[in-house]
């Protein structure tokens, strides 16, 4: 063993010689909960980011194309621009859909605003990824007039699977008796539950054909899964250059764009607070040092008359640093690493689906998000390290050897 690593080693040690000071295990623990908690707040937040992203692709589709001449379209016509765009090499496949608002009216006295898509089963289930989400799982009976609620409306509507309910429109007919209301009876065939309430709450699906006598309008938007989500500024560009003006494209980024920058701002400022703790446990690092060395003076003093160089001195306290953070690093990360575990597999924490807009706790442990911890510690230990171990380094001989113990 190189003499400089049994010195940092002799430094660290308590008076009695058995396990390290009580000060190292202050500045380890220090660095240790710092990392700990660093990895598990980031943990929690990737999880509520990748929840998110999931439950609203589950509903949207990556990519939104508005057809601004529809109205003049026929049906058919519509199908071949889905056709056209289901070609480009970037998409996987879409479909067109019909958008509309409506109250949802139930015999038990329920009322509820409601979002309603209409959509086409065979083409929903590649585009969107409601299978994962719907309590019977099948679409056979979603035809005619049949609709599929999600899981908190129709709990306010008291409906069950079977059970027949109202969809009232704003706009009116009129009639010998005067204007009307137009309304449409439904069948609820099935629930879709995401954990996300926005859509639980508030959206029903219904067959295309029968949304679209329902708002008597042909369908003017389609919606388009990409092979890459990464690459959906490509496929918007190209489905541009394929549909041409006549067409206004938007992607699900730019139309939750405020809840996702929300969410990064949030990732990143919980991430500089808690960040506080590891610079913390580096000033505890660096004071525990240079007490070390104010205490050491004469034997460094002794070492450097016996002819030990500077290198050899700074060495012996950086190594002390180092070991602190290294050791503080990686029994952090583990116990962040572990703690985050615990809350994905184990223990599930419920969360106010009014509040957080899904109902557990989300969990998503990122390699990245590891690393640049682990390196951000180690940086910050081996900084808070250089000062007492130059000021270590610099001790004049003659200087030390004058000091009273």
């Amino acid at each position: 063993m190189r003499f400089e690593l049994f010195l940092a080693k002799r430094y660290m040690a308590s008076h009695r010689g058995r396990g390290l000071s009580v000060i190292t295990w202050i500045a380890l623990a220090g660095v240790t909960v710092g990392v700990a908690s660093l990895i598990a707040v980031l943990s929690v937040m990737s999880g509520f980011e990748r929840d998110l992203r999931e439950k609203i692709l589950g509903n949207n589709a990556h990519i939104l194309v508005t057809m601004t001449d529809a109205s003049s379209k026929a049906p058919q016509e519509l199908s071949q621009e889905v056709d056209r765009i289901e070609k480009i090499p970037s998409i996987d496949s879409a479909m067109p859909v019909v958008y509309g608002e409506a109250f949802a009216l139930s015999g038990r006295g329920g009322a509820e605003g409601a979002f309603i898509k209409g959509i086409n089963p065979d083409q929903a289930r590649k585009v969107l990824k409601l299978d994962a989400f719907l309590a019977e799982g099948s679409w056979d009976k979603f035809k005619g007039r049949a609709a599929i609620l999600g899981s908190q409306l129709a709990d306010s509507l008291a409906l069950e699977i079977g059970d027949s309910f109202t969809i009232v429109l704003s706009e009116g007919e009129f009639s010998p008796l005067g204007i009307t209301p137009r309304m449409q009876r439904l069948e609820l065939v099935d629930t879709f539950h995401s954990g996300m309430s926005q859509f639980d709450a508030h959206h029903i699906y219904l067959p295309i054909d029968s949304a679209s006598e329902l708002f008597q309008t042909k369908p003017q938007s389609i919606e388009v899964k990409t092979k890459d989500p990464r690459k959906i500024p490509q496929a918007k560009e190209e489905i541009r250059k394929v549909l041409g003006p006549a067409s206004r494209v938007t992607d699900w980024i730019s139309q939750n764009q405020d809840l996702l920058s929300a969410l990064q701002l949030e990732k990143l400022v919980m991430g500089l607070i808690l960040g506080l703790i590891v610079l913390v446990a580096a000033f505890n690092i660096c004071g525990s040092l240079i007490m070390v060395v104010k205490d050491k003076t004469r034997d460094i003093a002794i070492l450097k008359s016996m002819g030990a160089l500077d290198s050899s001195i700074l060495k012996i306290f950086f190594a002390q640093g180092l070991f602190i953070g290294v050791v503080g690093t990686v029994v952090g990360g583990t116990l962040g690493v572990c703690g985050s575990i615990v809350l994905r597999d184990y223990v599930r924490f419920p969360l106010n689906r009014a509040v957080y807009m899904i109902d557990m706790l989300p969990v998503d442990l990122r390699l990245n998000d590891i690393i640049a911890v682990g390196v951000g510690a180690l940086l910050i230990s081996c900084i808070a390290t250089l000062y007492p171990a130059r000021m270590a380094a610099s001790i004049v001989p003659t200087e030390g050897l004058k000091r009273d113990d």
